[in-house]
């Protein structure tokens, strides 16, 4: 299994040491983030024991949804081609054929 982040962004062929725990894909050491959430065990009618810090593997996608910032964009698209001007012109490729832009 490869990297998809690495071959999303320049199209290589990095193998993964992880899998992201939000979307299942691949990652390479570069493009991992592990956090570490606490997990409580419940005893009864709601008495939590024994706080253990877990291990979370993310994609940095998934990592800044979970955080509420900014995902940086993954997706590798060639840039938009002029079209004759005019209005209402988007490019001869349209607006939704780079998921990078939807």
């Amino acid at each position: 299994m490869n990297c998809y982040d690495c071959h999303a962004a320049e199209g290589a062929d990095t193998p993964a040491v992880a899998v992201c725990h939000g979307c299942n894909s691949g990652l390479c050491p570069d493009h991992l983030r592990m956090t570490r959430p606490l997990l409580h065990r419940t005893n009864g009618l709601g008495v939590s024991h024994g706080s253990t810090p877990a291990r979370q593997i993310l994609c940095v996608t998934c990592h800044a949804a979970r955080t509420g910032l900014p995902a940086p964009s993954a997706a590798r698209c060639e840039p938009p081609v002029p079209a004759a001007p005019g209005p209402g012109t988007a490019g001869a490729r349209g607006a939704a054929e780079c998921p990078a832009e939807a």
